[in-house]
């Protein structure tokens, strides 16, 4: 029947049906309704680059890099299209150096339909990525400038903006100090929980590490036990479920992070200002460094460190032997109860 449809009802149904597919999460469904209405409506862009989106939700680059290569034939200088498939050659591909230009291009007079928060991310990320730190940095203070990040060296991109800022906290200055405390007391038992699962670790999968070796181990994900791993980590896990604000924290995660010497962790940033992340030195924290913004800190072995890792940081291990830490995430003290129960998960 859609050929027989009349424009405005094509577009009424097929309205209805991608609002259920984005609902479901079945964004592979949408691919026939799009390829529908690329046929009924062949002189707009916005059903390809639509499409794009639907193969970029269902984690299929592949299929999205398809179709942006056939957009970008028919409209070269669609700032869309563009941006996106920036997206796809410096996350799939690691095409730095053509993705910077196809972002630049995207975000030119920083004006346009691309001029998205994610965008000025992934182009100051290739930046940092190809060493050209100063260039990273003028986007990333053009991305402040208009109210795509909070700050240039705090870019996370899910925010609540009210809340404070700033770099490093005192843990007696919220109120997770009896959390920190608990930690420290017990921080052996917990490094021998953490020594006893090595063979559960598993590489770092985020394209953080420049350089060496670094693997963690998850316990808590999104505000949820991964099955079976408290039964490893008995003692780890009974002090974070005692604290509601790390154990149910639905924008981060509780894990072991063991780093070799010689590792390097790149400038990065974390997805959301809505929460803090608390560091258990653990073992061979000499000549281990953390820089968060302009301040860097050592860990030390029983000791918590607390910052914001919305905040541009990178971490060194200069010394010798495994370095593993026990991160906590707890939410920001200043959210409201509601808050915490409204946000979605990261």
């Amino acid at each position: 029947m859609n050929e027989q449809l009349s424009d405005s009802k094509l577009l009424e149904v097929t309205a209805r049906a991608l609002d259920r597919i984005q609902f479901r999460g079945t964004y592979l469904s949408a691919e026939p309704v799009y390829r529908m209405l690329i046929r009924r409506f062949p002189n707009d862009v916005s059903y390809r680059n639509n499409l794009t989106i639907s193969f970029l939700m269902a984690n299929r680059a592949d299929l999205a890099g398809s179709v942006l290569k056939e957009t970008l034939k028919i409209w070269p200088n669609d700032r869309v299209a563009l941006a996106h498939y920036g997206f796809v050659l410096k996350t799939q591909y690691n095409k730095l150096e053509e993705a910077v230009t196809l972002f630049r291009k995207a975000l030119e007079n920083d004006t346009g339909p691309a001029c998205e928060p994610r965008f000025y991310y992934h182009l100051g990320d290739a930046l940092l990525l190809l060493g050209r730190f100063e260039e990273a940095h003028e986007v990333h203070k053009r991305g402040a400038k208009h109210g795509h990040f909070l700050s240039p060296v705090q870019r996370s991109l899910y925010n609540v903006e009210r809340l404070q800022s700033r770099p490093w906290w005192r843990v007696d200055e919220t109120p997770y100090a009896k959390l920190a405390r608990a930690l420290e007391k017990s921080w052996k038992e917990i490094l021998k929980e953490g020594e006893a699962a090595r063979a559960l670790y598993e590489k770092e999968k985020e394209g953080l590490k420049e350089k060496g070796e670094w693997s963690q181990l998850d316990l808590f994900v999104r505000g949820q036990e991964i099955p079976g791993r408290c039964k490893r980590a008995p003692v780890t896990c009974s002090i974070v479920k005692a604290e509601p604000a790390a154990a149910n924290c639905r924008r981060g995660q509780i894990k072991f992070s063991s780093m070799e010497p010689g590792t390097h962790v790149r400038p990065h940033v974390g997805p959301t200002n809505c929460r803090l992340r608390m560091h258990l030195g653990l073992s061979n924290t000499k000549d281990t460094y953390i820089r968060v913004d302009q301040e860097t800190r050592q860990w030390q072995t029983g000791k918590v460190l607390l910052f914001d890792d919305s905040f541009e940081h990178e971490v060194w291990h200069n010394g010798t032997g495994t370095r593993l830490v026990l991160i906590v995430d707890v939410w920001h003290p200043h959210l409201t109860p509601a808050e915490r129960r409204q946000l979605p998960a990261i």
